[in-house]
């Protein structure tokens, strides 16, 4: 019994052990796993103007190039640089990052993908609440990059 165990078991196993040695590194398994939101923040400032960057050689078929763009990060804008990436689920699309002048201010929509949730982040609905702003967008002026 052990012995035709064995057969079967070790095999199988070696299988297994293949099957994710020869996967890429940049494979992911997401089973029932919620993706972390996006967070829509306010900037006082308008982001820099967008750099110009030479597109890499595409690594794959399946990869999308992703262009860069000022990401907002605690009080300053940060380039995030253009890149290729596999999307996190199938018929997923890459949404480029927006600005919107409202008011006196900028609202900053961060670069995702099409199947992540954006919400917005609590310094947002703070300066929303202070200055009388509600959801809609007449306010301003649509920036988009």
């Amino acid at each position: 019994m052990q012995k035709r165990l064995a057969r079967f078991a070790l095999p199988a196993t070696f299988a297994v052990i293949a099957a994710f040695a020869s996967a890429p590194a940049s494979a992911q398994i997401r089973i029932g796993v919620e993706l972390p939101s996006i967070h829509i923040r306010v900037a006082p400032d308008a982001p820099p103007p967008i750099r110009h960057e030479v597109r890499m050689r595409r690594p794959g078929r399946n990869h999308v190039w992703i262009a860069g763009y000022w990401d907002r990060q605690d009080d300053r804008w940060a380039w995030a640089p253009g890149r290729w990436e596999r999307p996190g689920q199938r018929g997923s699309s890459w949404v480029r990052a927006r600005y919107h002048r409202e008011g006196d201010a900028y609202r900053y929509e961060p670069g995702h993908w099409s199947h992540q949730r954006l919400e917005e982040g609590e310094d947002y609905r703070r300066w929303r609440k202070d200055h009388g702003r509600g959801h809609d967008k007449q306010h301003g002026h649509d920036r988009d990059r």
